[in-house]
């Protein structure tokens, strides 16, 4: 049901989406001992957000200054997305973000991860603004594939592995 409600929100018409959905893909790899994160926003709600809780007057698609909205971007984003590796807070690094048709990518990476047990992630990206928003959490590790949904009501989940 997840997987199928996150295709269906990437086919939205670029011009509306009937429900606040982000997409955090997460995925182990083993040669770099990293954690690489990608997390898909709707502009439209990214630029909302921002505008509100950094009471600023942004067009994210036409800034003023293109370095202080990557700063803005970057500083929510970390602020925002917090993993932890069995119960540890690795090393991270945003790594940056890419504008595509309608939406944003975000890149974050989280170092010295060799194996895990457990794993804990707390999104609460634009949670402060949309009572409705969805974060579709999917998550690769030792070809396995485990997919959670994250909510203003419960913004964390753990995701466990043998």
């Amino acid at each position: 049901m997840i997987i199928l409600l996150s295709i269906i929100t990437f086919f939205v018409s670029p011009f509306m989406h009937p429900f606040h959905v982000s997409v955090c893909e997460i995925e182990h790899d083993v040669e770099t001992k990293a954690i690489q994160i990608s997390e898909r926003v709707f502009l439209d709600d990214l630029e909302e957000t921002l505008n509100k809780v950094y009471h600023v007057r942004l067009d994210i698609m036409n800034p003023e200054d293109t370095q202080w909205r990557d700063s803005l971007v970057q500083h929510y984003m970390l602020s925002h997305l917090i993993i932890t590796v069995d119960g540890k807070q690795k090393k991270r690094k945003y790594l940056g973000h890419e504008i595509e048709e309608d939406a944003l990518w975000c890149y974050i990476e989280y170092y010295g991860v060799k194996k895990m047990k457990e794993l804990s992630i707390t999104n609460t990206i634009f949670f402060e603004v949309f009572d409705d928003q969805n974060t579709l959490v999917h998550i690769k590790y030792n070809g396995v594939t485990k997919s959670k949904r994250l909510t203003p009501q419960k913004p964390t989940e753990v995701f466990t592995f043998e």
